[in-house]
């Protein structure tokens, strides 16, 4: 290996960006002039713009595209995972405790969702390759915590967790999925979020597709559906679309006006028709940005593997390319490479939250783990780099420039 002769360009580079705005952000503004002929021509010409018909159409054609029955529209993905949990606690451990094993590298809000509402919980390592839940971990987990009957898989970052393995171990746990950075990857050909009781996903700006904010349940259950419908908006059983339900609800309370009758506690979690619009346009375009996303992807690939003494592969097989992870062979290394892409106006951030084990808000906690050694290996030596639709090729092909400036810094033997 040897570096190349753009050392001028390079350099002239970081001297250009010092101080200034970054050239290669996390997240780019994906909402452009179609997005906003479309909000504007909506707003003419309607009276309503809380949850209503857009929101339903929306959820309907989401529901299509990601190939199953039922989907739930909620202002975040945070929220679609809180309201799911809540949901799913009232439907099958309304009589005895729900124990869930989820990642250790994760999103906080999962795992404050889940302190918040009261639900017991295992920390489980993640895995060096594809992302999810290791193998390794399965099995110490099921030896040590035989209480475990709910899997929060993650598909972190884009790369489908192994669904076979999880289920191999634990036959009999319910399965959900946080998808919430995986739009669209798949796993032995199938969509991530269709191999579980549920799933969700996330619209926030910068993931695949955006409503600004907003969130979506999905499942296949058409109890379940009605139960999350009923608790997305304050627990009133009118949001439910079972009539014999509201009929035999009504009939046991006479006493309450049906209208305004709550079988269940819930949040206000709805979205709004405004968002809805924002989805049904993104949407369209959805398959394209995955598609750009994941060749952006294979791109990003040859310089890892250009780079092997100072980055490790990971898993592109179903890969849907939320970001550009780099996976680096020491802390040192990692620490070259921010400050350079830093230098160079390429916005950098730790992997996701790094081992959430290690964030202030569990440390006071009675945590229940298994080994956890490949987490803290992401959070001591991993971070990444934005991806998106509109990122040229050859703004990817001019990282390798970027990256051949840490073998100088770090005097590595480049023969």
């Amino acid at each position: 290996m040897s570096l190349n002769n753009s050392w001028g360009k390079v350099l002239i580079l970081i001297l250009r960006n010092r101080g200034m705005d970054y050239s290669w952000p996390l997240m780019e503004n994906t909402i452009g002039d179609r997005e906003k002929r479309e909000l504007i021509n909506f707003i003419k010409n309607t009276d309503r713009f809380t949850n209503g018909k857009r929101v339903l159409e929306f959820e309907n054609n989401w529901s299509a595209w990601q190939n199953c029955k039922y989907s739930v529209f909620v202002n975040s993905g945070s929220s679609a995972n809180m309201l799911l949990l809540w949901a799913l606690k009232e439907k099958h451990f309304k009589n005895t405790e729900m124990v869930v094993l989820t990642p250790s590298c994760t999103w906080a809000t999962n795992i404050s969702s889940m302190i918040q509402l009261g639900i017991d919980f295992v920390v489980a390592d993640n895995d060096l390759y594809n992302f999810g839940i290791s193998e390794e971990s399965l099995i110490e987990a099921k030896q040590k915590y035989k209480e475990i009957n709910v899997i929060f898989v993650t598909h972190l970052l884009g790369s489908p967790s192994d669904m076979d393995m999880i289920k191999k171990h634990f036959p009999k746990a319910i399965l959900i999925e946080d998808c919430c950075e995986s739009h669209g990857a798949t796993y032995n050909g199938k969509k991530v979020g269709n191999f579980g009781i549920a799933s969700t996903f996330s619209f926030y700006y910068g993931h695949h597709m955006t409503t600004i904010e907003g969130g979506i349940v999905c499942t296949n259950d058409e109890e379940l559906y009605n139960l999350l419908r009923i608790m997305r908006s304050h627990g009133m059983s009118r949001e439910s679309v079972d009539d014999d339900y509201k009929e035999k609800l009504s009939i046991e309370n006479p006493n309450i006006d049906s209208k305004f009758l709550f079988p269940y506690t819930g949040f206000n979690v709805r979205n709004t028709e405004l968002n809805a619009v924002l989805g049904d346009t993104q949407l369209k375009q959805l398959n394209e940005f995955i598609t750009i996303r994941k060749r952006n992807l294979k791109e990003f690939d040859k310089i890892i593997k250009n780079h092997d003494k100072i980055l490790k592969p990971f898993n592109l097989e179903g890969n849907s390319a939320m970001v550009f992870p780099l996976l680096c062979q020491s802390k040192e290394i990692k620490e070259s490479l921010i400050r350079i892409f830093e230098e160079n106006g390429i916005e950098t951030r730790p992997f996701l939250i790094g081992n959430f084990v290690n964030q202030p808000f569990v440390r006071d906690l009675d945590l229940k783990t298994t080994n956890i050694e490949n987490s803290n290996y992401f959070h001591d030596c991993g971070f990444y780099i934005g991806n998106n639709h509109l990122i040229p090729i050859k703004t990817i092909q001019n990282l390798d420039s970027v990256i051949n400036l840490i073998y100088r810094e770090l005097y590595l033997n480049l023969e």
